[in-house]
């Protein structure tokens, strides 16, 4: 499917669910990052609006089926073409202080499943295995919320701790924006006494970097546009690249088929019925049974909207953060894993195929030994 490029000329604002209206010291708060729903639902008006630029409302059903896979954040280039593709940072990694601390470097250390010493117990459900420091670290975490994908790309074929510097291994992305607005009079044309609000918005051009943008991948018929997105309506352009996301490395499917297990790392938060738990991941595929042995997840991402078919608030849902790293072992022959492996890989994981269709769940493989480390 092509990939298209959305840039923000403008702080762009993805409000969260904080109520927002017309009183004095009102302050829209914004997502860090936008939902892939946000981006679906442009995407389709996008591709359902007539001659006259008017939403087609008989489209909807149509305009539903469209899939969406995004959004990703990319650095571009002077001649607008992506630079670097950057991810979430996955869970399985704690970037620790060094000791003494320095502000451009620290350690990397992976979280691994572990085997319980004797007579230990949890409370995860489903017999799932914690997953942790082998070793104890007392040692703060910090470190950026986007990887380059150079040093994911690593991270999946081969995770190795060490010392990393973190300029080099990503940044924190777009930047949050504040901005102070009055309300002006419709009669007189004039600031209104007292009625102040703000706006918080994500920058995404970077003086000190190259420019940020977001890259969906999707079957809808588009064309380059400028186009509102989000709150206030700010413009963002549209253009489709010939940049293509990354294809899985040959060292990481050729170790998923040796092992018979891997890291299914989700690039975009997902919907599972369960919570926790995933159904259509685990569904027997291809010749190939997996089996959901540990999760690095972090707290759940609470999403809803507005449902502009009905005309109603969408039901609140918890979401699997970006980031979040299952630990899979594969039941199946060798050949059938390696066709699991290829029709997975950057594929939408969530249980509901309306939640695939909308981007959520968009995730990548990496490498797993399968087994069980002990815990000291």
């Amino acid at each position: 499917m092509p990939t298209w490029i959305i840039e923000p000329r403008d702080p762009l604002i993805v409000r969260d669910g904080r109520p927002f209206g017309p009183t004095p010291g009102a302050r829209a708060a914004s997502l860090p990052f936008p939902f892939p729903s946000t981006l679906a639902g442009a995407v389709r008006t996008q591709v359902g609006r007539d001659a006259d630029g008017v939403f087609d409302v008989r489209r909807i059903d149509e305009v539903k089926r469209i899939a969406v896979s995004g959004p990703l954040l990319v650095e571009l280039d002077e001649v607008n073409a992506v630079r670097r593709w950057l991810v979430p940072a996955p869970a399985d990694t704690l970037l620790l202080d060094l000791d003494p601390p320095h502000k451009d470097r620290a350690i990397c250390k992976r979280l691994v499943p572990l085997h319980l010493p004797s007579g230990a117990q949890t409370n995860l459900p489903g017999g799932l295995k914690p997953v942790g420091l082998a070793r104890p670290d007392p040692r703060k975490p910090r470190g950026p919320r986007f990887w380059y994908w150079d040093g994911f790309s690593h991270w999946l074929t081969s995770p190795r701790e060490g010392e990393v510097a973190l300029p080099e291994l990503g940044h924190d992305g777009p930047m949050p924006e504040q901005r102070t607005h009055v309300r002006i009079r419709p009669d007189t044309s004039t600031a209104e006494e007292g009625a102040l609000f703000q706006t918080h918005g994500l920058e995404f051009t970077q003086h000190s970097r190259q420019r940020l943008a977001l890259a969906v991948i999707t079957d809808g018929i588009l064309h380059p546009d400028l186009a509102p997105l989000g709150g206030e309506r700010r413009l963002v352009s549209w253009r489709q690249s010939q940049d293509t996301p990354p294809a899985c490395p040959a060292a990481v499917r050729d170790a998923i088929i040796q092992n018979a297990a891997c890291r299914v790392v989700l690039l975009t938060p997902a919907h599972f019925a369960q919570g926790h738990h995933p159904d259509w991941l685990l569904q027997p595929r291809a010749g190939v049974s997996p089996v959901l042995v540990a999760m690095a997840v972090q707290r759940a991402q609470v999403a809803s909207g507005w449902d502009l078919e009905w005309g109603r608030p969408k039901p609140t849902r918890r979401l699997a953060p970006a980031g979040t790293v299952l630990f899979l072992r594969l039941q199946g022959d060798l050949s059938a894993i390696a066709q699991w492996a290829d029709g997975l890989w950057m594929q939408c994981i969530s249980d509901a195929e309306q939640d695939r269709r909308d981007g959520f769940g968009l995730a990548v493989l990496g490498t797993w030994s399968g087994a069980l480390e002990e815990m000291e």
